[in-house]
């Protein structure tokens, strides 16, 4: 599957099941949402497992995370972007949700 020569992968086997994998997904979430048969917090319980395991399926399909020569680079340099991703979006989040509750006291009582 790897051709060792340029070091990446030269079948459009994973490139192709990737794509069905993500449009597979994709569909399920659109026709999960649309319908509105479950509750609110299943509904994003489960988009939110959905939309995880796409990131997932697009990071080895298609990023090839994993198939280097020296993948635990990779893999240390993807895990501090996904936490400076994680505290960038907590901390907006947290400081939005304290000045929402600081200006407006009234409004969420």
């Amino acid at each position: 599957m790897i051709d060792l020569r340029h070091g990446w992968n030269a079948s459009f086997k994973p490139q192709f099941l990737g794509f069905v994998f993500s449009l597979l997904l994709t569909v399920a979430v659109y026709r999960i949402v649309t319908h509105r048969e479950l509750t609110d917090s299943l509904l994003t319980t489960i988009v939110v497992c959905f939309c995880s395991l796409q990131a997932l399926i697009q990071l080895f399909f298609f990023l090839h995370l994993g198939m280097e020569s020296k993948p635990q680079w990779s893999m240390i340099t993807f895990l501090f972007t996904v936490l400076v991703v994680v505290v960038v979006i907590g901390g907006t989040l947290w400081i939005m949700n304290n000045l929402n509750y600081d200006l407006m006291p009234t409004m969420g009582r």
